[in-house]
């Protein structure tokens, strides 16, 4: 019977894998220029990790969550998202002992059980980061700052930026109130999920792509109406600094996120190419959640933070052409001239190994013939011949295919070519 993978998942092979780990470089190389350390947390947790931090009325904890029951009948969740299981860390292991701020990033698999399309998996890898421990517009803007950089690293130019305060939490309690009182006489025209938020968090009915264009929900109040002056101006702070950043954003009124967590500062990066198969979906999103540390138990910590979808970022790459396939896939390829040589073949490999030279050789055949069908489909730069004429004499031959030159090597020089340093080589008779 054949198997084939899950929807929404995916087999990464060849060039997949280059841009994969591409993108993982260049986030995490530029993670730690910006003083984030790597942190990693379990690909599952608790049940209750997601659902005190999501909150119970998301769309993540009411319908794409991979739950279960462990032997010991307790309830298991799959990752769906990284900020809980970080938080939860940092409680639990006491990172907030030590004063300052806390900067972690991360590259997490996560798992959603929704319907698979475009930009859209059931597993699938965030790249974010978190920082807790301190509140201030300038950690805010640096944060959303550090995203815009990432993007731009790796050549992502047609984003859009969107940006929103949710205010404190009083301040996103009133709102919470009006819009309640808005919506109840308007709710019959809007779809069935904005019905059962209007009374578990109306703030989520925002975040509606059904009814984005339904004139009930256009109109709705604005939430800058219903913060106080303190929140407005902190809002104001971050955007004049990222105006100084050289970071452009456009205002959205209408943004929430998905998750119950967020308070102040909530941010999105949109792809902004009509012809994309993902254009408007954000591929790079987060916010300020002061207070989530609470939900584990812990001390009342300001944080912030973001999560990226690498699955994305793959396909944007593809689609600018913003990521060259590697031309060679090996430095050199030893070809031996005879059976009595593979041995020694092989072990001349492992010396160049051991020292950082990517290396091959054909493992079955002693001809000539497939052993340099090898060395074509490896694209390699070098080819080293040895036969027992040139383990007697101490050589070896170099075949270099990009200057089509071929030179005798004494053995002592193989060091020196692929500037290894240490004990000399030398064959062993």
């Amino acid at each position: 019977m054949k198997i084939n993978k899950i929807k929404g998942t995916f087999d990464f092979y060849g060039k997949e894998v280059e841009k994969y780990r591409y993108i993982e470089k260049v986030a995490g190389d530029l993670a730690q220029k910006f003083g984030f350390e790597e942190m990693i947390t379990p690909m599952f947790e608790a049940t209750e990790v997601f659902v005190r931090t999501a909150g119970d009325s998301s769309d993540i904890v009411n319908k794409e969550m991979y739950t279960f029951k462990d032997r010991g009948d307790k309830s298991l969740t799959l990752r769906p998202e990284a900020t809980a299981g970080i938080s939860r860390s940092f409680v639990e292991n006491k990172l907030y002992v030590e004063p300052g701020l806390k900067k972690y990033y991360y590259f997490a698999q996560a798992f959603r059980c929704e319907r698979p399309q475009a930009g859209r998996f059931r597993q699938f890898t965030q790249f974010g980061v978190e920082a807790l421990g301190k509140e201030s517009p300038y950690l805010d803007a640096d944060i959303i700052y550090f995203g815009y950089s990432v993007l731009n690293k790796l050549g992502i130019k047609n984003v859009k930026l969107k940006i929103n305060t949710l205010g404190s939490k009083e301040g996103r309690n009133l709102y919470s109130n009006r819009l309640r009182e808005y919506f109840k006489d308007n709710i019959s025209c809007m779809c069935d999920d904005c019905k059962k938020r209007l009374e578990t968090n109306p703030l989520r009915i925002l975040d509606c792509k059904i009814d984005s264009d339904n004139p009930v929900l256009i109109n709705a109040p604005k939430i800058q109406d219903s913060l106080s002056e303190a929140d407005n101006e902190r809002f104001n702070k971050v955007l004049s600094i990222l105006k100084e950043l050289g970071v452009n954003y456009e205002v959205d009124s209408n943004l929430v996120r998905g998750l119950d967590y967020y308070n102040h500062t909530v941010f999105e990066f949109i792809y902004n190419e009509p012809n994309s198969s993902i254009y408007n979906l954000a591929i790079l999103a987060g916010g300020r959640y002061n207070g989530l540390s609470k939900e584990f138990d812990g001390p009342d910590t300001d944080a912030i933070g973001f999560g990226a979808g690498v699955e994305r970022l793959m396909v944007i790459l593809e689609e600018l052409n913003l990521y060259q396939e590697k031309k060679t896939k090996v430095d050199v390829v030893i070809v031996n001239v005879g059976e009595n040589s593979k041995l020694t073949a092989l072990k001349m490999a492992g010396f160049l190994r051991n020292n950082g030279v990517r290396c091959e050789l054909d493992y079955e055949s002693n001809s000539l013939k497939p052993q340099f069908k090898l060395c074509e489909r490896k694209n390699t730069p070098l080819i080293i011949i040895i036969g027992d004429e040139e383990i007697e004499q101490g050589i070896f031959k170099l075949k270099n295919t990009e200057t089509r030159t071929e030179e005798i090597k004494k053995i002592e020089e193989l060091n020196d070519l692929f500037k290894i340093e240490g004990e000399k080589y030398a064959y062993q008779k």
